[in-house]
């Protein structure tokens, strides 16, 4: 499919550059006459170990260059928006440009000193909006309805985890994809792509199958080819797939072939050491593709394969549907059946001839309960078996939970059906059997299998560990942290959840980020107070830096000052937070008596009923004094909104 940019500079390419666009002889040779991995393992060899470039080399010459708009050189040219805008517009607001991602760094390469944080053929200039909004999704289609459109880019479609852009560039994503699969292989960082969805941390994404599909319907053309040939110039390797894109389907397959995929997300090979009489389940999916034949699945004993979890044999199938797509979900169970036994079984997933495999392990043996100090101290990987109180409250992500022993704290993030840490709730007494995994250097109990049971409720949570902001570290992750004397950096109004959720807040030893790791926290959209405050939260990591979560409105206590207080701005909720007994909050600027005032508890009752707003304003006296309620003002029709208040 011809690309959109410009349809009378590709005329000009096609006619004059397109016989120079390819690879130096003797570049492939030792790629010939190879195939599937045999294949990708040559082509990483042949691609690895190129010129690295900086960063601001992509801002200030590379990108500028290889994407200049070919009817004015001061432009650039977007790669998902396809539009021109001036080179020296830089990060200039939602409106300019900056350098893109195509496989998120997120996914496995966060560090900027990473080689992969700047490969070119990965960089692509992107408009900074359009940019935020893909984010680090994964590729797939996307359902083409009103609400999933992305207004500044056109014919592009997004949803909370998946990213299409227009037609005419899904082939060179899949390339980009493609070549970063093959050129990053190592036991350093292994990126691989998923016929599923990914998760962030993760150096995977996804969606495989779909990246196949738009290779085979958006092939090479003569602007891709030549933009390849700056690159190269650059960073002196090549992206394969661009030179050779029969390559695609030699390693991953064709879209039209039959094609049969595990996703073994959070699957385990490991189950661990189980007791004898005891029992330990695990699911894989198979996603099926162009299916001729039915698919079967075989393992032997001591491992058992169900397709309801109801029957339990060394052998199920699944039928053929003809439908093009299939989705299977596969059970395994291991029972023990000796004494201090260690086994080994095949998982076997046929159809049409071919054979899908892979091993899994097991031991007879019980696990001791460990201290979360101790279980720290392991090796990623490690099984461990532990016991703590949940001490957040899920506002910061739903699915993590974080548990404390009196030794030390620890993340738990399970997605394992009927295990989901995401049930949990504050106060929950909890034992937990995991392996221990990590997310950007946060340790956590994240790989399956994971099996979580409730001991008790409403268990007492132990009061924060006081300090400075400079004694937050690596010892204290995961703890329940209090910092004193606190104020933030900046201004505005709070977000959550991706960058938007980062504020930095200081104390006189020093900085560190104050997250709100959700768009549906408390905090969101209430104003960021000026003045000295005592904060509360559990410590969590990202990358290298440490940062403080709160659990909920009451971790945030504004400290009493003899200057007012001052918020601004247009609110759904309003909180008032802790004052003396005897203070007052006084609004202002409000005089119409069609709107009236309520406060009410964090439990949602009322203190202050319904009060009109007089053209004196409305004094709201001691009966805040040293609790938390939220301040609430209706219009004639029941909507809220709030225009200021201070505190005097």
């Amino acid at each position: 499919m011809m690309k959109k940019y410009f349809n009378l500079f590709l005329l000009f390419l096609v006619i004059t550059f397109g016989a120079l666009a390819q690879a130096p002889e003797g570049y492939y040779d030792q790629a010939e006459d190879l195939t599937g991995e045999q294949l990708k393992k040559e082509l990483h060899r042949i691609v690895r170990n190129h010129r690295v470039r900086t960063y601001s080399e992509f801002r200030d010459v590379i990108l500028p260059d290889l994407d200049e708009d070919p009817n004015n050189a001061e432009n650039i040219i977007l790669f998902y928006k396809n539009s021109s805008i001036p080179k020296e517009d830089f990060a200039n607001g939602n409106d300019g440009w900056n350098r893109e991602h195509t496989w998120p760094s997120s996914h496995g390469f966060s560090n900027d000193a990473d080689t992969a944080y700047t490969d070119v053929h990965n960089l692509r200039p992107s408009d900074a909006s359009v940019n935020a909004s893909k984010s680090n999704k994964d590729f797939n289609d996307v359902e083409h309805i009103e609400e999933n459109e992305e207004g500044e880019a056109p014919e592009t479609y997004t949803t909370d985890d998946f990213w299409e852009p227009r037609d005419e560039i899904k082939g060179d994503v899949a390339r980009i994809l493609f070549y970063m699969d093959i050129r990053y292989e190592s036991e350093r960082l292994n990126l691989q792509l998923k016929d599923r969805i990914s998760f962030s941390s993760d150096p995977e994404l996804g969606v495989l199958y779909t990246l196949i599909k738009w290779h085979e319907l958006d092939p090479v053309d003569d602007a891709e080819r030549e933009r390849h040939e700056g690159a190269f110039g650059y960073q002196e390797n090549r992206n394969p797939f661009i030179d050779h894109p029969e390559w695609v389907a030699s390693i991953w397959g064709s879209a039209s072939n039959p094609t049969l995929i595990d996703n073994r997300l959070n699957f385990s090979r490991d189950f661990g050491k189980i007791e004898l009489g005891s029992s330990q389940d695990q699911t894989y999916v198979l996603n099926a593709y162009n299916l001729v034949d039915d698919v079967s699945v075989e393992v032997t004993e001591p491992f058992y394969v169900s397709v309801d979890q109801a029957t339990w044999t060394d052998s199920i199938g699944f039928a053929n549907d003809d439908s093009g797509e299939q989705i299977f979900n596969v059970y395994l169970r291991y029972v023990p059946s000796a004494d201090g036994e260690e086994t080994s079984a095949i998982v076997s997933n046929y159809t049409n001839g071919d054979t899908l495999d892979f091993e899994i392990f097991g031991q007879e043996g019980g696990n001791p309960i460990i201290t979360i100090a101790k279980a720290r101290t392991k090796n990623l990987g490690e099984s461990v078996y532990i016991t703590g109180v949940v001490i957040d409250r899920g506002n910061n992500s739903s699915n993590n939970k974080v548990i404390y022993d009196g030794t030390a704290g620890i993340v738990l993030r399970s997605f394992d059906s009927g295990n989901e840490s995401e049930n949990l709730t504050y106060g929950d007494s909890v034992t937990v059997k995991g392996t221990l995994g990590d997310y950007n250097n946060l340790l956590q109990i994240s790989e399956s299998p994971i099996t979580i049971t409730l001991e008790g409720q409403d268990k007492s949570v132990p009061d924060p560990l006081e300090l400075t902001i400079s004694e937050i570290g690596e010892e204290h992750e995961s703890e329940l942290v209090v910092v004193r004397n606190v104020s933030f950096v900046s201004s505005g109004v709070f977000a959550g959840g991706g960058s938007s959720g980062n504020f930095f807040i200081r104390d006189e030893s020093g900085n560190i980020v104050f997250r709100i790791g959700s768009d549906s926290h408390p905090l969101v959209g209430t104003a960021i107070p000026d003045g000295d405050l005592d904060i509360t939260g559990f410590v969590g990591q990202f990358g290298t830096d440490y940062q403080i979560s709160p659990r909920d409105l009451n971790d945030m206590i504004i400290l009493e000052t003899e200057e007012p207080l001052s918020v601004s701005g247009v609110f759904n909720n309003t909180y008032i937070y802790p004052n003396p007994v005897g203070d007052f909050l006084k609004l202002k600027g409000l005089s119409d008596n069609s709107i009236r005032i309520s406060v009410v508890d964090l439990n949602g009752k009322e203190i202050l009923k319904g009060r009109s707003i007089d053209e004196n304003g409305t004094n709201v006296t001691s009966l805040i004094g040293g609790n938390l309620y939220v301040l609430i003002l209706r219009d004639e029709y029941g909507n809220r909104s709030v225009e200021s208040f201070i505190k005097k």
